[in-house]
């Protein structure tokens, strides 16, 4: 089949970071592209396929724990392609029915995706708006009419902290959703972040970086366990801290050692004094 190019989602040539997490979860809305980009990837740092299965399921956790708590507003990020189950706002209104979410993206076709599998109740909602831009989303006339502006809410950026490769716009994004949004608001943010010694770390990193930006014709840019910290600032981290996604509230112990690969991606839960 031969697809017409509109950005990068529509090519088949072309891997789509959306499309390569989606064939990570055994999803079906993906190309040959990205089936091989994802095996490349699991070459060169054994294991990633797992790695994108482990954010998810971290994200799940964060957004059960959140709602919880009594969270009842949610903003995702980029969220990418709906999963057959355990998006945000079913997981979030297992807990509490009338759990508000918004999606956002600027990819017109995963929106597209989202908007004909989300379409479920008046309480989620997709919109076009870059979510590196607190007060642009935050004006948006369907952000306004769902989320309550005097009320928590919980910004989710679970999945796409390592697609922004500038640091300085990524740290004024959060410094503005931390001074526009009111206090008790949370911050759930996780980055493929390497463990190890810095020369065997930068080593890993840089075939990521190297593999996606080949196969995606787009910059990522893996980061330091101080630099993910310090996007923080001004939040209070909740127990557990910033750790490896699978030391974070874990549903059970787990019951062999995990690979490599596990240990690639640092997360974290925020609170607004």
């Amino acid at each position: 089949m031969t697809l017409a190019v509109v950005g990068d989602y529509l090519s088949d040539t072309v891997a789509s970071p959306a499309r390569i997490r989606d064939a990570a979860l055994g999803g079906q809305d993906n190309y040959a592209a990205d089936r091989d980009a994802l095996r490349e990837l699991n070459e060169v740092a054994p294991g990633f396929a797992d790695l994108l299965r482990v954010v998810r399921a971290w994200h799940v956790r964060v957004v059960r724990h959140l709602a919880a708590r009594g969270f009842g507003q949610f903003l995702d990020l980029g969220a990418g392609l709906p999963a057959a189950e355990d998006n945000t706002h079913q997981t979030a209104q297992r807990e509490n029915p009338e759990a508000k979410v918004v999606y956002t993206g600027t990819d017109s076709l995963v929106l597209s995706y989202e908007r004909a599998l989300l379409d479920v109740n008046d309480n989620v909602h997709v919109v076009h708006a870059d979510g590196l831009d607190p007060h642009g989303l935050l004006a948006h006339e369907t952000v306004c009419a769902t989320l309550d502006p005097a009320q928590p809410v919980a910004v989710l950026l679970t999945t796409g902290v390592q697609d922004e490769p500038d640091d300085d716009r990524l740290a004024a994004a959060l410094a503005g959703y931390r001074a526009l949004l009111p206090a008790g608001s949370a911050l759930a943010l996780s980055c493929w972040a390497p463990p190890g010694e810095p020369g065997e770390a930068t080593v890993l990193s840089g075939a990521i970086e190297r593999t996606w930006a080949a196969r995606c014709h787009r910059k990522i840019h893996c980061r330091t366990e101080n630099a993910v910290e310090r996007l923080f600032a001004g939040f209070d981290l909740l127990d557990p801290g910033l750790v490896r996604l699978t030391d974070w509230w874990p549903d059970g112990p787990l019951l062999r050692t995990p690979p490599p690969a596990h240990q690639f991606a640092l997360g974290g839960v925020g609170i607004k004094s």
